[in-house]
């Protein structure tokens, strides 16, 4: 990433989410953005998300898919946390804070 010499990492901002989109809970339980509250009837926010949501859309009771979810955020952390340069993280991500797919 750094090609010229002398460059240091902390130039580089990494992050898996940010403010206007998906929150990380969200990113592995929609595969698809669910602004529908909003009034703009879907039509808002992106639309390219890359996400993922383990097989069932949304919230869901399956502790299966709960469980995948977690280690999927896990993982996803432990990346971010991983890499070289200043990581950025949404507050209440860790947490993990929902919009309920509103991106």
């Amino acid at each position: 990433v750094f090609a010229k010499p002398g460059q240091q990492t902390s130039r580089s901002v990494n992050f898996i989410a940010a403010h206007d989109g998906m929150t990380l809970a969200d990113i592995v339980a929609y595969e698809h953005k669910h602004n529908e509250a909003n009034g703009e009837q879907n039509r808002d926010g992106h639309d390219d998300n890359l996400s993922w949501n383990n097989g069932v859309e949304g919230e869901t009771g399956d502790r299966g898919i709960v469980a995948a979810r977690f280690d999927d955020q896990c993982a996803l952390l432990a990346t971010l946390f991983a890499s070289r340069g200043t990581v950025m993280l949404t507050a209440g991500d860790e947490f993990g804070r929902t919009q309920k797919g509103n991106n």
